[in-house]
């Protein structure tokens, strides 16, 4: 048997005859082989792989949250219907210049990035070296950078303190998360839909309503601790779901009872609050559906044809029994 004869046979050709077919798969059997992945991926330009790109300083965060785990599930499995498979990168530091050194040293198709800084540049440094990606949120307000897929964040801001507004709760506090002390872009549109909101009930907005805490999780607490130490606001909307278990669990140890004394709203997977107490309201959006186009869209950058870009998503409000009307 000839090695082109073999090869057609392991890349499944039509132009083998059955018979010698048979032969080929009986001795590939007894010899153990393993096809060799990476000189395919030199010959065919392809390594049916993509690339899932997160800093270290968050990997922890990510591994123990329930909305990310849901998110990799199925980021995964929509993958692996498409015949790739997800390979997790991590990045020293959130900053653009590392997270560029990291994906351009690996042989992965394409990358779902995940949590950079609210610095601008990595979107042009990749479109720039030709690198097919995605980020998995809204991370820039640059108009050019349209290569993300995740709900409607304004609606969602607008949502939750609409909420809170016809409870009656007028003394509201928004906790975002920050990355070097800045917003990130999603984070921004979801106070513009706070502000929205609070403009419909002709209250005015005052800057300390909004309250930047980092997303890690003693971080978040002592954040928490500092805020009630010199106030008392009657609500919260929480924008990280890390932050909003350091919340819960600071109100547990100092005696605040949720919604008794304090109504609470989330955002993030509805997966990530089933298992809080007490279930959480909260603003959610389907993981299915962006997972799927984040993967759908990487897909066709790779292919290097149009990308279909869709509306964003409608988030969802799920009112459980963390809010209650001010009394």
């Amino acid at each position: 048997m000839t090695p082109s004869t073999v090869s057609r046979v392991m890349n499944d050709s039509n132009l083998v005859k059955p018979r010698t077919r048979q032969r080929v798969l009986e001795a590939v059997q007894s010899l153990g082989y393993v096809p060799n992945k990476a000189a395919r991926m030199f010959k065919y330009g392809k390594s049916r792989i993509i690339g899932l790109v997160v800093s270290a300083q968050h990997i922890s965060e990510l591994i123990y949250n329930a909305g990310f785990q849901a998110q990799f599930k199925a980021l995964t499995e929509k993958a692996h219907n498409e015949g790739y498979n997800i390979l997790i990168i991590t990045s020293a530091d959130a900053d653009s210049e590392t997270y560029f050194d990291v994906i351009k040293s690996q042989a992965a198709d394409g990358f779902i990035i995940m949590s950079p800084s609210a610095n601008e540049s990595l979107a042009s440094m990749l479109e720039e070296a030709g690198i097919p990606y995605i980020f998995n949120m809204k991370y820039s307000n640059n108009p050019a950078d349209i290569y993300y897929a995740s709900a409607d964040d304004f609606e969602g801001g607008y949502t939750a303190a609409n909420h809170l507004l016809e409870l009656g709760h007028t003394d509201i506090r928004f906790i975002v998360g920050s990355v070097k002390g800045q917003i990130i872009s999603f984070n921004g549109d979801r106070i513009r839909g706070f502000m929205k909101a609070l403009s419909e009930y002709d209250i005015p907005f005052r800057e300390e309503m909004i309250v930047r805490i980092p997303g890690q999780l003693e971080e978040s607490y002592a954040g928490i601790h500092r805020l009630f130490q010199t106030e008392k606001p009657t609500a919260l909307m929480i924008s990280n779901e890390i932050t909003t278990v350091a919340a819960l669990n600071y109100f547990h140890d100092h005696g605040i009872r949720v919604p008794q004394d304090l109504s609470v709203i989330g955002f993030g997977p509805s997966e990530f609050f089933r298992g809080l107490r007490p279930n959480l309201t909260n603003v959610s959006f389907d993981i299915a559906w962006s997972s799927g186009r984040i993967v759908d869209m990487l897909l066709q950058r790779i292919e290097r044809g149009p990308v279909s870009l869709e509306p964003a998503m409608k988030p969802k409000l799920n009112i459980q029994d963390s809010t209650a009307r001010n009394e």
